[in-house]
């Protein structure tokens, strides 16, 4: 049963990645100019999570910047990311009633965050937005029931300011 929990609750998360685990090569790297994960590594989300965390940087073909835990029922983070002309404030509230959902955030060296929370009786999810110049990051949180809704609001944030300090200049 709590498998099946994991399962459906990461189908999204895990929709939104590629597949693929392989450790990137020299002609990887030269493929992609840059990726969220270039600057966050499994040991800083360890840090920010809590407990071990593993990454999943997929290939050039595929990349992705997905981090889960070594142990089952940790929280589970998938990252992304948009260059994007427009503030990140303007576009969500174009949105209407769907940015409703999102609330400011105070993150360091952002010049705008977001957050959100979704909870079920079997499981979290935390999506967060960080805008920096001309770049927009965004973080899925997922976590299955027993959690901890403060812990993985606290932990989602502590990443949008990791992604923040290390985003690349425009």
């Amino acid at each position: 049963m709590r498998a099946g929990l994991a399962g459906a609750l990461l189908a999204p998360l895990l929709l939104t990645a590629c597949s693929g685990a392989e450790e990137p090569t020299a002609d990887d790297v030269v493929a992609v100019a840059w990726s969220p994960c270039d600057g966050v590594t499994a040991a800083r989300v360890s840090r920010i999570a809590g407990e071990p965390m593993v990454a999943q940087t997929g290939t050039a073909e595929q990349p992705r910047c997905v981090f889960t835990p070594e142990t089952e029922g940790g929280p589970a983070y998938e990252v992304s990311y948009l260059w994007f002309d427009g503030g990140l404030d303007a576009a969500l509230d174009s949105m209407g009633a769907a940015s409703t959902r999102l609330r400011p955030v105070s993150v360091p060296d952002a010049a705008s965050a977001r957050l959100a929370v979704r909870e079920r009786e079997s499981g979290i999810l935390v999506t967060g937005f960080v805008q920096t110049d001309g770049l927009v990051q965004s973080v899925n949180a997922v976590q299955i029931a027993p959690y901890d809704k403060g812990e993985l609001v606290t932990s989602t944030t502590g990443l949008l300011a990791a992604l923040a300090r290390t985003a690349p200049q425009e």
